[in-house]
């Protein structure tokens, strides 16, 4: 080998090194600012300048960052008209929103709806996010008048604001919701994805948790609370409605 192309290969691999140190370098800063050990999308996203709160925002919950846990709760198997039998369905704590949702039979409706709205990438994210999910028997057959199928190509708009109206901002296990409706004279508003207001009420009569629209049509909870890697998940009775 020439001693030109000798010095050309020597020059090229310090070139390199340089640029693998300054990267190093980088992520090294960023661990000091808090934020190793993050997903790789908000790393790389921030590597390109977009605001930290942007990347956290829209990275997905990464769940290998989760302790792994073998703790598990039950959806039970809905009975609804037309539904057939199915057992009970585990969810395990260490699982996100969305790993719940594509899971299970009895929300396959709601899941394949929140995939039409675009709102099912929402609940993979870090959040975290409490939503009120909502079994396949009222999905089908809403208590109110709409036209069609709710999955019907008329309804799109109907039904991405409905769906958002299920999925709340912030995580409210059954306890730290208990404790803000008592001391808010037994309900509690909650700000949902499109900025509407959900109250959540302590029924006086049986203690349970009941969602109320702005017109105060009621809707009771089936499954109370279930906590997720990245949020709470609900299970309501019903699908409410969104009144403007």
């Amino acid at each position: 080998m020439s001693q030109s192309v000798t010095k050309g290969l020597v020059v090229m691999y310090k070139k390199r090194k340089s640029v693998m140190g300054g990267l190093l370098g980088m992520a090294g800063l960023l661990a000091l600012a808090g934020c190793g050990g993050v997903p790789e999308h908000e790393r790389e996203c921030q590597w390109e300048g977009t605001p930290s709160w942007y990347c956290r925002h829209t990275a997905k919950k990464d769940t290998y960052f989760v302790k792994g846990n073998t703790q598990s709760y039950f959806i039970p198997a809905y009975t609804g008209p037309k539904d057939f039998p199915i057992p009970d369905m585990p969810v395990y704590v260490d699982e996100t929103l969305d790993q719940t949702l594509r899971a299970s039979v009895v929300l396959g409706d709601y899941k394949q709806a929140l995939q039409k709205t675009g709102l099912l990438a929402l609940v993979e994210r870090q959040g975290p996010y409490t939503l009120f999910a909502v079994p396949n028997h009222p999905m089908e057959h809403p208590s109110f008048a709409v036209e069609g199928s709710l999955m019907d190509v008329q309804n799109e708009f109907l039904l991405k604001q409905l769906m958002a109206y299920t999925i709340v901002l912030g995580n409210y296990p059954p306890a730290k919701l208990r404790a803000l409706a008592l001391k808010n004279g037994g309900s509690v508003e909650l700000t949902t994805f499109y900025n509407q207001k959900l109250t959540v009420t302590i029924d006086p009569q049986t203690g349970e948790f009941v969602t109320k629209n702005k017109v105060g049509q009621v809707n009771k909870i089936w499954v109370n609370g279930i906590p997720q890697s990245n949020g709470t998940l609900y299970v309501s009775q019903g699908l409410l409605n969104l009144v403007p």
